[in-house]
């Protein structure tokens, strides 16, 4: 097992392809990931950011390579996929009580710290059509961390919020980054990516182009696509 050569590595890809019909979304990706360690992912739409988080936690299968992680593997989407049927303690519940066989008492009590953690413990009886999106987003936050994950990937987890709110999600986010979570995290807030990670990478046309310290990626590019890219963030 990779753990025995790097006491540290909590995740391992090797080699890592996907394609859809002819289409190749992943070229040879290879990645090492340390336990706390923040990783941010930036680049253009359609470089494979997404592909491959989904890859990582099964998701979409891979066409060849490999992915070797430790323990469990959280996931926020760019879409909260909330259970509109049950309050947010119970969104938060209801996989700890049917997949980790975690009794009522102990998931609520998971659950009311977690709702803490995020800043949303008044809002526990409330349902998903009663908050706000950024409250979603920390809702699923919450839920994905209830299952005690090692690493929490993130895919644009604030893509779909408006800019006001979009510091609510941040902010929970950096709580996370402070407890050390390792986390991958897709995302086009280059603020986040530039403070919060110790690490960036550079993806484009499936392929990771460049990877680095957050100073060096943003104010040492070295190519021409990563500097495109960033000068088209910053007109944004």
């Amino acid at each position: 097992m990779f753990r025995e050569r790097r006491i540290r590595l909590i995740l391992k890809i090797e080699n890592l392809s996907k394609s859809f019909g002819n289409h190749e979304v992943l070229k040879n990706v290879n990645l090492a990931m340390d336990k706390g360690e923040i990783i941010a992912v930036i680049g253009p739409s359609g470089s494979g950011k997404s592909t491959m988080l989904r890859c990582i936690n099964g998701l979409v299968k891979p066409t060849s390579g490999i992915i070797e992680y430790e323990g469990r593997v959280g996931m926020v989407f760019q879409h909260f996929n909330l259970f509109p049927h049950m309050t947010c303690l119970q969104n938060i519940t209801y996989a700890q009580i049917k997949v980790l066989k975690r009794s009522k008492a102990e998931a609520k009590s998971k659950a009311d710290k977690l709702l803490s953690l995020v800043g949303l413990l008044d809002q526990a009886n409330k349902y998903p059509s009663q908050i706000s999106g950024g409250q979603k987003q920390r809702i699923a936050i919450a839920r994905a961390l209830a299952m005690d994950p090692e690493i929490m990937l993130f895919d644009e987890a604030t893509s779909a919020l408006d800019p006001e709110i979009t510091g609510e999600v941040l902010t929970v986010m950096k709580k996370l980054a402070e407890k050390h979570m390792s986390m991958l995290v897709v995302t086009h807030e280059m603020g986040f990516a530039r403070e919060v990670s110790d690490r960036v990478l550079f993806m484009s046309e499936g392929k990771i182009l460049e990877e680095g310290a957050p100073n060096e990626i943003f104010e040492d590019p070295k190519s021409s696509e990563l500097k495109s890219f960033l000068k088209s963030m910053i007109r944004l």
